[in-house]
């Protein structure tokens, strides 16, 4: 009986050991990166930093935050950031968000609200810590710019979990964004156009359906050396791309990637169901001038003639030799998705 309450009051100590050794790392280590960053020029600022959750979690709570890059012009305030991550698996961590934070950017500031905002990332536990999972999701989010503008999404979750198939750089990206709604003035301004021979694009206030999956693949994997290694982007497969918004529906497949000169390349074909809606979207838009969107419906419609279904759009996205069109529609240079050598 003796020797078991030894070894229990050992155990005891060893654990609480460890729990102390590890939260006094987990705060050196955030203070001495808030110093680093300032060294560099950036802003870090914080007004408390604690570690608590003995004996069986990290809770890391860093109050009055405020992040930025003067010379971007980008900022981000909290008025806290919690992380948690259980002691037996450090790897893993939960973010919690809080509900108001407010991002500035070059020429406005934008509001952001939330409710049950979460974040997690988890790491295989090896040497190098390579990124298995990092996942965001909430039960809302809105955004309100100082400009007028403003955007909600209802429940949503988005994530990127590596994907062995893919290679050992390789990543899945899914998201589920809706029900999303744009800011009020987008629906109205695309019901307002009047367009010959189409019905009125009757759009509704809310996107009821935006979701899909992409495979990536980098130059490196994501893991503890990506600040060395900087890994970048140089294949998107469009696995599924679907959007539901009122009588107007879309879905994308298809492959880009860069070719040898660094453009991407490749096809990704949409199909546009109810097409006849997607002119008015596009003078709204300023993409089309409005006298222009006749000639342009009427070639829609011939587009549309080609298929079983007149009222399905298919158009193909080409990037080849560093250009870019949309169907018959030039789009100018294909952007870059490495940079030039030599």
């Amino acid at each position: 009986m003796r020797k078991l309450m030894f070894f229990l009051l050992l155990l005891t100590g060893l654990w609480s050991g460890y729990w102390f050794v590890g939260s006094g790392a987990i705060r050196q280590g955030v203070e001495a990166g808030f110093a680093d960053a300032a060294r560099q020029g950036l802003v870090a600022e914080n007004t408390g930093l604690t570690v608590a959750g003995f004996p069986n979690r990290f809770d890391l709570t860093v109050q009055g935050l405020r992040l930025g890059d003067p010379a971007t012009g980008v900022f981000w305030q909290a008025p806290f950031a919690q992380v948690f991550a259980m002691t037996w698996k450090p790897w893993h961590i939960i973010a919690a968000l809080p509900p108001e934070q407010v991002v500035t950017l070059p020429g406005q500031a934008v509001t952001v609200t939330s409710s049950d905002l979460k974040a997690s990332l988890r790491a295989k536990p090896a040497m190098d810590l390579p990124l298995a999972e990092v996942r965001l999701a909430g039960a809302s989010l809105g955004l309100a710019s100082d400009r007028g503008w403003t955007l909600a999404l209802g429940e949503f979750t988005l994530g990127l979990r590596a994907d062995p198939a893919l290679g050992p750089a390789g990543y899945e990206l899914g998201f589920d964004l809706a029900p999303l709604t744009p800011d009020p003035a987008i629906p109205a301004a695309v019901r307002a156009v009047a367009i010959p021979d189409l019905p009125p694009a009757d759009l509704p206030d809310v996107v009821e359906s935006l979701w899909g999956s992409l495979y990536l693949t980098f130059t490196a994997p994501l893991d503890r050396h990506a600040g060395d290694t900087r890994p970048i982007l140089t294949r998107i497969e469009v696995n599924q791309l679907n959007l539901a918004w009122g009588d107007l529906s879309a879905s994308a497949r298809g492959t880009v990637e860069a070719d040898d000169q660094g453009f991407a390349a490749g096809r990704v074909t949409v199909e546009v169901t109810n097409w006849n809606r997607l002119p008015a979207i596009l003078v709204a838009a300023s993409v089309v001038k409005p006298e222009l969107a006749p000639t342009v419906a009427r070639g829609m419609q011939a587009l549309a003639a080609q298929t079983p279904d007149t009222s399905v759009l298919s158009l193909t996205l080409v990037m080849e030799n560093g250009r870019m069109s949309f169907g018959p529609f030039p789009l100018g240079p294909a952007p870059r998705m490495l940079p030039p050598t030599g």
